[in-house]
Parts: structure tokens; sequence; C-alpha cells
């Protein structure tokens, strides 16, 4: 019986790591879909001011698709604003 079963640690270890090597996948595919770009903006909406802001494109069409960061923000990480600058991030 001995040495019967030495594929038996191998398939367990598979099992495991599985799920990582998933996750890690399904991220490398959406960050190939999305890109992100750190730009100054004027917002319209307080006052014309000059913010910094992260604009997630399209990486296919390039096309401005929303705003990840905005410093005119409370918190920068929460936008809750109408985004009214995305049309001036054009292709």
């Amino acid at each position: 019986m001995t040495g019967q079963s030495h594929w038996f640690p191998f398939i367990v270890m598979l099992v495991a790591v599985s799920p990582v090597i998933a996750l890690w996948l399904s991220g490398w595919l959406a960050d190939r879909r999305y890109r992100l770009e750190e730009r100054q903006v004027r917002c319209r909406s307080i006052g014309n001011r000059l913010v910094e802001c992260t604009v997630v494109r399209e990486a296919a069409s390039g096309q401005a698709i929303g705003i990840r960061r905005c410093s005119a923000q409370a918190n920068p990480e929460i936008v809750r604003c109408e985004r009214t600058c995305l049309p001036m991030f054009g292709h």
C-alpha cells in the first residue's frame, strides 16, 4: 500500500489553489478591459475650480465611461456628483 496514494497531496493542493488562480485571472481580465487615467479638469458644478480626478476608460474604444476618484468631493473615493465633466474627456 505504500506509495499508491502519492497523487493525493497534489490533488488537495490543486483544489486549494484553484480559487486563488481563478480570482487572479478574473482580475487580470478585468484590468485589460478598463484603463485608469489621472487628469486635471475644471469642474462646472463647483464654480469652475481645478480638480484632480481619475477617469475610467474602456480599453478597446478609449471612451471615458466614469470617474473613479475626484478631489472636489469631501471623500475623494466616493463620487456623488452628476459627472458633468465626463464629456470633456472625449476620445
